[in-house]
């Protein structure tokens, strides 16, 4: 008979972490789903007095294509010229009481820097980059935000095609640095951009056409983008109530329906080790 193998799992852990900023790069299908979550959390955290700064940026208007797929409402589409960002930031900060951020522009590595660095005081603090973009270039100064951090800020990157799609966290670029432990801990992750190098270039089969066009065309799931938010979300949930993270990543797809997780264990670390030093050495 073959013997049962199962692979150890390991965890990080936070610490003992009482306020947290997370910077969330993207308010469309996926960006704006997922700050209607956050915003529920981070009242939520509120009330079991952890502090939690939401900032939101995108620098795109909404139009009534966006209407139904992402979470905008019909009055502000007519209005028109209305940034993405505030419209998000208004009606969450109306319904919770909170002070939501909103920068209307493109996502540049300055925004991480003033926004992380900023609120120096007691107590311990985790910062969190979370990306909803869906193009490289936006990828590429995302990637060169957790370079410059390399380990002191956390990143979610969320992403999908039609049907299909692929959450991810990590902190480390220098994956060298981590290490395990005999009690089931590890030190930190590689950056979703290390896992995923590829999400870095153009994508050779990517359409012209925008995921709304796609959506109202029926060639993309009305449903794929709140996927990835519903992950990326409890992802946020266990790293700022929990205080943990318990993998480095989700991939699934709705047609047919399946989810497999990418586990924290040594296998893993080691491959993505080996797949780096192999990338340097070109």
């Amino acid at each position: 008979m073959q013997p049962l193998n199962i692979e150890k799992t390991y965890r990080v852990l936070l610490g003992n972490v009482d306020h947290f900023r997370i910077l969330l790069v993207g308010c469309g299908g996926t960006g704006s789903a997922l700050a209607l979550a956050l915003a529920g959390l981070v009242y939520h955290a509120g009330q079991k007095g952890i502090t939690v700064d939401l900032a939101l940026v995108d620098p795109d208007v909404i139009e009534e294509r966006n209407v139904g797929r992402q979470q905008f409402g019909v009055a502000s589409a007519v209005i028109g010229d209305v940034p993405k960002a505030a419209d998000l930031a208004l009606r969450l900060n109306a319904a919770y009481g909170l002070a939501i951020t909103a920068w209307p522009r493109s996502y540049e590595m300055g925004m991480a820097r003033d926004w992380f660095q900023c609120g120096v005081g007691s107590g311990q603090r985790a910062y969190l980059l979370i990306g909803c973009v869906d193009n490289h270039l936006a990828r590429q100064e995302l990637a060169k935000t957790m370079a410059a951090f390399d380990g002191r800020v956390w990143a979610i990157d969320s992403g999908n095609e039609q049907h299909s799609g692929q959450v991810l966290i990590g902190n480390l670029t220098d994956v060298s640095r981590i290490r395990l432990d005999r009690l089931g801990l590890c030190s930190g992750l590689p950056s979703p951009y290390v896992q995923e190098p590829d999400l870095l270039a153009p994508d050779p089969q990517a359409q012209n056409q925008s995921c709304a066009v796609m959506a109202l065309a029926e060639t993309q799931s009305l449903m794929v983008n709140r996927m990835v938010a519903a992950i990326a979300a409890h992802y946020c949930f266990n790293f700022i109530l929990r205080r943990q993270v318990e993998q480095m990543a989700t991939y699934f797809n709705l047609e047919p329906t399946l989810m497999s997780p990418r586990l924290i264990t040594k296998q893993q670390i080691e491959a993505m080790q080996t797949a780096v030093r192999a990338a340097t050495a070109l």
